[in-house]
């Protein structure tokens, strides 16, 4: 009886001991599994991006903004993430910009408000008024507030990396245009549907061309000028074909850039708050590098490339410049009327971007 009573305690011991074992190995097995997903990011899985860019290979945009950021990407990811561009607008033009990148036709590229046929960017063209934002650092100042309070919660399929701009456009034309007088009647190219009705205002005929298309346009003879930015100007050497410059800052083009949403949401929490907070500042940081230190450049260049063909750089004196920028007037007042019938707080969002621009120590136009 004794014996089998000291049977039945050891097989009871035996089991209680297999059974703490059991949950000694649950535990590591859960530790172990803990450990895994805290560790999936780093789990050597790699992402490629496709990213569309507008600009030529040779352009500087391509050369000191498209190629340094995808380096920059690939190297504070530790190589987990690849962009792979397609300059020239290989993958889609700017007025199909939001359906291409929200589509999934490219991963990650500039937005224009003001090219863009998709009225989902509308807010955002209030960047783009003539006469209003005269340089990238305001441009990244003021429409990161603008998107903040008004265009947060806007976008669904796409996601926003961060506001940035060119540097201000000047009027390119083939016969010196120094007055309002001398632009009345002639056709004029420009890139930002916004400022259509500025050269309507001017008497002159507005023509879209695609920014590919630029030189051959005037070279052809179906315009006469160009709208386009100092740095743009230099890069598509539109002083080959258009010998003038008219000084007449008429603001920047500001845009804003992409990622499509099923694109940044396969990737691990890590690299989305890695875009968030410092991928799409960093393209913010070079494009006004580039368009801030380069416009004063851009425009002793150009007068250098036409000097020995009779051209020159005109700059009207301050009655004339009014006389350009009076009419832009009425484009403010019906940007705000527009906003109001397409639902949204026309009055407040002017308002609250006038307000941005007196904090950037700017004296407004109107």
């Amino acid at each position: 009886m004794k014996k089998v009573f000291l049977n039945f305690t050891v097989l009871m011991m035996t089991i209680l001991f297999l059974a703490a074992c059991g949950q000694v190995e649950d535990t590591s097995s859960n530790e172990s599994t803990s450990d895994s997903t805290n560790d999936s990011n780093n789990s050597g899985e790699t992402f490629e991006l496709n990213y569309n860019v507008l600009a030529p290979p040779t352009h500087p945009y391509t050369t000191n903004v498209s190629e340094p950021w995808a380096e920059f990407v690939h190297n504070e990811t530790d190589g987990r993430v690849t962009v792979h561009l397609f300059p020239s607008a290989a993958l889609g033009t700017p007025d199909t910009g939001y359906d291409d990148v929200s589509g999934g036709v490219f991963d990650v590229g500039l937005l224009y408000a003001s090219s863009d046929r998709n009225d989902i960017l509308f807010p955002l063209s209030i960047g783009d008024l003539p006469f209003a934002i005269p340089n990238p650092d305001v441009a990244v100042n003021v429409m990161n507030k603008f998107y903040d309070q008004f265009m947060k919660d806007t976008f669904e399929d796409a996601v926003w990396l961060g506001a940035s701009s060119t540097d201000t456009a000047q009027l390119y034309s083939t016969d010196p245009i120094e007055t309002v007088e001398d632009i009345r009647n002639r056709k004029i190219s420009n890139s930002l549907y916004s400022r259509n009705q500025l050269i309507q205002l001017w008497d002159a005929v507005p023509v879209s061309i695609a920014n590919s298309e630029l030189y051959e346009s005037v070279e052809r003879g179906l315009v006469d000028d160009i709208m386009y930015n100092t740095l743009g100007a230099i890069g598509f050497n539109l002083n080959e074909v258009a010998h003038y410059m008219t000084k007449l800052d008429l603001g920047v083009s500001s845009n804003g850039l992409f990622i499509n949403s099923n694109a940044f949401n396969q990737l691990p929490e890590d690299l989305q708050e890695l875009f968030i907070e410092k991928l799409g500042p960093k393209h913010q940081e070079l494009m006004a590098e580039l368009y801030m230190t380069e416009m004063e450049n851009a425009i002793t260049e150009f007068e250098n490339r036409v000097k020995d063909k009779g051209g020159r750089v005109i700059i009207p004196d301050g009655t004339e410049l009014d006389q350009f920028r009076e009419p832009a007037k009425k484009m403010w007042e019906d940007w705000v009327d527009e906003a109001n019938k397409r639902g949204y707080p026309g009055d407040e969002m002017m308002e609250f971007f006038k307000q941005a621009l007196e904090e950037e120590g700017l004296e407004l136009s109107f």
